[in-house]
């Protein structure tokens, strides 16, 4: 599968494990930071699972960004038409960046398959 379709495939997932917490992410009653938590543990992993061998462009990493930022304004209960700064917003959510989540995940497992035997498929598959 390619990346952009990798990346389609995740912002999907992503919206839909945020519908499946939504009675705790869109509540106007819950603490922002536990919304965070429930984010940071329950919507975040299902976008950057698997995409640590995923090239990410400029574009695909945008599309990440907007479908974030779209969860964290339904977490606020904001709209576009409100005129939030993306900075405003990561204020007062305090979530992740789903790009650089996704950065260090690379690094992380790029590390992995450096430290592995030559003999391993997933090195030799590498190189």
């Amino acid at each position: 599968m390619d990346g952009v379709a990798e990346v389609g495939r995740r912002i999907g997932q992503a919206w839909a494990a945020f519908g499946a917490n939504s009675h705790v992410l869109r509540s106007k009653k819950i603490a922002q930071h536990l919304k965070t938590k429930v984010f940071n543990q329950c919507v975040l992993p299902v976008f950057v699972n698997g995409m640590e061998t995923t090239t990410l462009t400029e574009k695909s990493a945008e599309r990440l960004r907007v479908a974030q930022r779209a969860m964290e304004r339904q977490m606020l209960g904001v709209s576009l038409q409100d005129h939030k700064t993306n900075e405003w917003i990561r204020e007062k959510t305090r979530i992740s960046d789903v790009v650089e989540e996704i950065e260090s995940r690379k690094w992380r497992w790029a590390g992995h398959i450096a430290r592995m035997n030559q003999d391993r498929w997933a090195r030799k598959t590498l190189e």
